[in-house]
This record gives structure tokens, C-alpha cells and sequence, in this order.
């Protein structure tokens, strides 16, 4: 038996900026309207690059000074790509002595670094050069921050009464399925209200002396710049952690004990990745971190995406829900399909059907309708990747017109930045529900798997058509709930075997392997490159990306159960990849003797450069001291191209029915570097 303890629920806020200026939400009643969001201006050009592994540059700023201070040929090459620009690290929390150091699990994030690009830079063509360089994992546009949006201003229209709290009728989100969550169901029992749970809201600002906030006392995690912006983050933590204090709402998970970190860091630069990485030292195994974030990607068209489609915040979320911290992250407002969106190598790593998927561990949430039967808002995003949906508007809620505001409610705090909090409450709830009757929690995979399951919660109207998971039923997952596999699995995965690779290219390589065992289920495989773990897949493939040519690499895959036990590592697999795909092809002509010295010859191509190629200076041939002459073309193996020779002008090509070289002739390239002998008999009036 739980025991009951009726209180209220604590707070589990996640900002996904609302939407765009001019946006109305598709089912706004009382002429309401959703949250307005804003860009917020980086500086020009600012890029984030993620080096492979094996650069070990000093994480310090100005570390391209290691780069000047080495005599190799591919430092210096990947130097002059930067074009002068100073690399600084992505996370200034972090240094090459740092605690973290000693860990492979993190030493991911010294990988990355940001550099500033002057005014006037062509931004696309450094990255695609950066891309390219063998040294470097990744290149990309750092995510543009969104301001808070700005919430519809409006004093409370009922005086707040000191006996009870007022405000709770309104709170729609949190009565009896299928409406709501049912919160009160979660209250009966003890730890159903948040009670010994921590959660941490990364966003940008809040009220916290508001009068249904000040009793928490909520503290902010080291390291952030409190800014003027406070609207947004006090309506998310009223929505999980207003007081039950007689005044004004009620928080869905209240006893909860909510933290903050804001984006802005305290030297004033926008870092959301250091701000998860840096929540996850204030928890423990079971407690919650809030994104309340959204931005546009480069691959997006403007539209607004989850912020782990950025490589340094998938890093970041990935390392969190290792740890076992439970991750709540916005869906975003952009009205994209996650299925069919591609990061800038072309990837479908939102799509959970596609080998290309990557598992940060978040669980996402897309915004529904408040009336029933829940309908997919039209800004949402959605897809096969987001996993359960609270209100996308008409959400009451605390509100905040600076950081001095005490007294401020709304009636309309909308978006995925309204929905993100409503799951983040049901998820604390079952996360203190169990904690309470069993001493531990879920793991992040455990409450993902339940928020997921038809079976437990409410489907919005058109699930096949809405793709945005399901509205948490707190009472069904209670009723039905299992215990966490921490106490029952103490076993790990057996380790995988069979590990093969396929499609070895010069940057690439398929692995699979076969399916380890578990007592009660494996959830995951974790893939190592040369011992330091790269990603996570639930399937037996996988592809690594971004390797160098010509060199040869070692993997090894471990598998992990939902109690986070991880089976010991597969035998290595070595890797060799090809080597890089322009190869030289060198044709050498020999020219009749006649043909006088001064003579300019050319190839004449069709098939490199899309047309035919007339007394290009690229493809003129060199005279050779034997008095042949020769060309080097770098061509990618598998292209085939189509050429002729001459002596200056088109008409003086020999023909078949003049009896010399017979042209065009076709050329394929099968392998590396080829030599091709062209004799040409005669060049004819000479």
C-alpha cells in the first residue's frame, strides 16, 4: 500500500519559447493568444567547432595557439582554415585540469570550442572547409538564443484570499483524465507531491520573490547572470511549484525542490549546453532537469527546433540521462516534422525508425490542445521522436513583468513552453511516488517508457495524424506502476558479440552486431571509438561519421539495461578507413614528333565541370623533358567523364575519319592514383 499524504505538487518547469511574432495559436478561445517569442542577436558569426578526439588541444581560450606552436603539416593545414580565428572554449567551467578530465565519459566536452567570425566572413563557405578538415568532428552555427517571450500583462482580477487558493479552479492541466493529469490522484500518497525530488528549470530568468514562490527559497546554481527577463521562467515554475499557501495556484508537484541556471552565464556570453552540463552536479539519480529553450538551425529554415539537434547540446543531455537525471526537453514551436528533419551532414537523427537516430535520452514534449478531445497545436513540433504532450495554451499560471514582481498571474502562458512543464510535474510525481515506496526512482528510460505507453495515458484525437505522444494520466501510471528495475535487475547485459563493419569509406563505417541478453530488457548500446564513448543507439547498427581517411580505428560496443547496469565491452573491431576519395589520375600523351615545342595542348572534358571544357588553363598539359606531355586531375573514384585533346582551338582535334586520336573518350575511375597513356597519331595539318 502507497501512503497517502494529500499535498500539493512540486515544480518541474521547461521553457520552450512560445511562438513567433505574429503567430495565433489554432484553437485560442476568450481572445487569447499565445507567448510571442523574439530573436535575440549573437554575435556575428559566432560558430561552435567540436575537434575529433585525437587533436588534444588545450582546453584553454586562445588554444589556437597550439596550433601555431606545432610543426605538423595537418595542424598547420586545419590553422589556415580558421583564417585567424581565436578558439575559445564552449565551456568555461571547464579546463584542462578540471575534475572532469579523468572521466572518458566527459571528456567529450573538451572537444568543443567557439570561435567568433569578423563581419563580412562567408559563415557557409568556412564551415563546409571546416567540415572537410580530418581534425574536425563537427562545425556549426552556434544556436541562436530566442527571448522570453512576452506574456500578456494582466493584474489579478480576483483579489487572492488568504484561506484558500483561489486560482486553483482554473488550473485545467491538473483535474482527472481525460482533461487533465490528475494531480490530485498523485497527491494521496506520499512523495506523490514532488516530496524528495530536485529538479533544476534551464532558461533564462525569473520572479523568485513572488508571493507563490518565496516560501521555496529557490536557489540558483553557480555561475549565471540573472537577467531583466522574468515573465517566462515564473510562469514555468508556478505551473510545478506554486506554494500551497492559501494564496493564489497550486503546483503540480510543490514539495518538489526547484533550482535554477540560467543560459546567460555570468561573463554575459549565451551558453545553454554549459548550463546542463553544469545542473547535473546539484542532482542526484532521480531528480529532473528542464530544458525551456528552442532555436533555429541552420538545416531549419528558420523554424524553431529542440535544442539537441546542436552537437554540444546532445553531448550535454546525453551525459545528464547517463547519470540517470531525468530530462524534460521542449518540442519546440517550429510546426516541423522531427521525422523528416536532417542536421547539415543530411542525417535523420529526430527519426527514431532511422539508423541515422540519435538518443539523447530527453524525453520531448509537443503541445496539445486544453479542451478535449486534445488536438495537435498547429506550432508544434511533432514526429515519431516526441513522447507526450501537455497544454499548448490557456494555461494559468503565475506571471512577472520584471524580477521585483510578486503579485502577477496570466491566463494564457501557451506554447511548448506551457506543455513542458505539465509533463515535467507528472514526472516528478512518479519519480517521488517510487522514491517513497521503494527507496529508488526510474531510471530516465523507465519514465520515458511510461509517459509513452497507450495503454496508461490519453491519446490526443488523431494520434496517427497529431504525432505528439500522449497527455500523462498520473492515476493509470500509479495504478499499474512497476518497480523501478533497480531493485529487481541487478544484473548487467551480457556483452555484444559479433561485432562487423560494412560500407568502409574514407569518413565513414556501418557497424552492427548481435543482440545482447538481459534479465529484464536491454534498452541501449553504447558505441566507443578508440575508448572514448561517441554515442548511444537502441538498435544493433550503427554509423560512425566523420572519420579520417587512411586511418585505422578501434570500436568496441557495450550494451546498458533501464537500471543503468552496462555489460562489459564487445572484442575491438579494427577499422581502416579508405583512403580519401579525389585520388590523382595522371594522363600522359605522346604527341607526334612534329608536334612543335611551343605548343599549347589542353584537355578538352566534359563531365567535371558540367559542360565542355574549351582552353581551360586547369586542364592545359605540361610539357614533359621527354616531349610528352601529362595532366594530374583530381577526380573522386566512381566518376566517369568524357575528354578529347587539342592544340588551342576546338577544330583542330583530330578526327577518326582523319585517321588520329579518335575522340571523345570515355574515362571511369576505379581505384587510386592511375596513370593513362594517350597516344595521339597524328595532329593533322601541323
Amino acid at each position: 500500500m502507497f501512503s497517502r499524504k494529500i499535498v500539493s505538487l512540486v515544480l518541474s518547469a521547461i521553457l520552450v519559447l512560445s511562438l513567433a511574432v505574429g503567430f495565433t495559436p489554432a484553437h485560442a478561445v476568450d481572445g487569447q493568444s499565445a507567448s510571442i517569442g523574439k530573436t535575440v542577436q549573437q554575435p556575428a558569426g559566432e560558430i561552435v567547432i567540436k575537434f575529433k578526439e585525437e587533436v588534444q588541444l588545450p582546453y584553454q581560450d586562445g588554444a589556437e595557439k597550439a596550433l601555431k606552436a606545432s610543426r605538423n603539416a595537418t595542424d598547420a593545414s586545419i590553422l589556415a582554415d580558421l583564417n585567424g580565428l581565436e578558439l575559445n572554449r564552449l565551456f568555461t567551467s571547464l579546463n584542462a585540469k578540471s575534475q572532469l578530465s579523468s572521466s572518458s565519459q566527459t571528456s567529450v566536452f573538451h572537444q568543443y570550442f567557439t570561435a567568433v567570425v569578423p563581419k563580412g566572413t562567408d559563415v557557409t563557405a568556412l564551415l563546409a572547409k571546416l567540415n572537410k578538415s580530418p581534425l574536425v568532428e563537427a562545425a556549426y552555427e552556434a544556436p541562436t538564443n530566442i527571448s522570453d517571450p512576452s506574456l500578456p500583462y494582466a493584474p489579478n482580477s480576483t483579489p487572492v484570499q488568504p484561506n484558500d487558493d483561489p486560482l486553483y479552479p482554473n488550473q485545467a492541466y491538473g483535474q482527472a483524465a481525460p482533461l487533465g493529469i490528475d494531480a490530485p490522484y498523485a497527491w494521496q500518497f506520499e512523495g506523490g507531491d514532488g516530496k524528495g525530488i530536485s529538479y533544476v528549470d534551464v532558461e533564462q530568468g525569473w520572479a523568485l520573490n513572488h508571493e507563490d514562490l518565496e516560501a521555496h527559497n529557490i536557489q540558483a546554481l553557480p555561475g549565471i547572470l540573472m537577467p531583466t527577463s522574468a515573465s517566462h521562467g515564473t510562469a514555468v515554475l508556478g505551473v510545478i511549484s506554486a506554494v500551497d499557501n492559501t494564496i493564489g495556484h497550486v503546483g503540480l508537484a510543490n514539495k518538489a525542490t526547484p533550482l535554477i541556471n540560467s543560459w546567460r552565464r555570468l561573463d554575459g556570453s549565451s551558453n545553454i549546453a554549459e548550463a546542463i552540463l553544469t545542473s547535473v552536479p546539484a542532482l542526484n539519480r532521480g531528480d529532473v532537469i528542464l530544458i525551456e529553450v528552442q532555436s533555429t538551425s541552420s538545416t531549419s529554415n528558420g523554424a524553431y527546433v529542440p535544442m539537441e539537434v546542436f552537437p554540444a547540446e546532445f553531448d550535454a543531455i546525453r551525459y545528464a540521462t547517463d547519470q540517470g537525471i531525468v530530462v524534460v526537453e521542449a518540442g519546440a514551436n517550429g510546426s516541423v516534422n522531427l521525422d523528416t528533419y536532417q542536421d547539415w551532414n543530411g542525417k535523420y537523427i529526430l527519426n527514431t525508425n532511422s539508423p541515422d537516430f540519435k538518443d539523447s535520452g530527453a524525453i520531448l514534449v509537443g503541445a496539445g490542445s486544453s479542451s478535449v478531445p486534445h488536438d495537435r497545436l498547429y506550432f508544434s513540433s511533432y514526429g515519431s521522436r516526441i513522447d507526450s504532450f501537455g497544454f499548448g495554451h490557456n494555461v494559468h499560471t503565475l506571471s512577472a513583468i520584471d524580477l521585483n514582481s510578486t503579485t502577477d498571474y496570466t491566463t494564457s502562458f501557451s506554447g511548448t513552453s506551457s506543455a513542458s512543464p505539465i509533463v515535467t510535474a507528472a514526472v516528478i510525481s512518479l519519480q517521488g511516488i517510487a522514491k517513497a515506496k521503494y527507496g529508488v526512482t526510474f531510471s530516465p528510460h523507465e519514465v520515458r517508457e511510461l509517459l509513452r505507453n497507450p495503454a496508461y495515458n490519453t491519446a490526443s484525437a488523431n494520434p496517427a495524424v497529431d504525432q505528439i505522444g500522449h497527455l500523462p494520466n498520473l492515476k493509470n501510471m500509479i495504478d499499474n506502476m512497476p518497480a523501478p528495475s533497480a531493485i529487481s535487475d541487478t544484473e548487467a547485459p551480457s556483452a555484444p558479440v559479433q561485432l562487423a563493419a560494412a560500407n568502409v569509406t574514407s569518413s565513414s563505417v556501418d557497424l552492427s552486431w548481435s543482440a545482447s541478453t538481459d534479465n529484464v530488457g536491454v534498452t541501449g548500446y553504447d558505441i566507443y571509438q578508440d575508448g572514448v564513448k561517441i554515442s548511444v543507439t537502441p538498435g544493433t547498427t550503427y554509423t560512425v561519421s566523420g572519420l579520417a581517411a587512411s586511418t585505422t580505428y578501434s570500436f568496441t560496443v557495450k550494451a546498458r539495461d533501464g537500471a543503468g547496469h552496462v555489460s562489459s565491452s564487445s572484442a575491438a573491431l579494427a577499422v581502416t578507413t579508405t583512403a580519401p576519395p579525389l585520388q590523382g589520375q595522371t594522363f600522359e600523351v605522346t604527341v607526334p614528333a612534329n608536334t612543335p615545342i611551343n605548343a599549347d595542348i589542353y584537355m578538352y572534358v566534359h563531365g567535371l565541370n558540367n559542360s565542355w571544357s574549351v582552353n581551360d588553363s586547369a586542364y592545359k598539359l605540361t610539357r614533359n623533358a621527354s616531349g610528352t606531355y601529362s595532366i594530374t586531375l583530381n577526380v573522386p573514384i566512381g566518376t566517369t567523364f568524357h575528354f578529347n585533346l587539342s592544340r588551342g582551338t576546338w577544330g583542330s582535334m583530330e578526327t577518326s575519319s582523319g585517321g588520329g586520336y579518335v575522340g571523345p573518350r570515355a574515362h571511369t575511375v576505379t581505384s587510386g592514383t592511375q596513370l593513362t597513356q594517350v597516344t595521339v597519331a597524328r595532329w593533322g595539318d601541323l
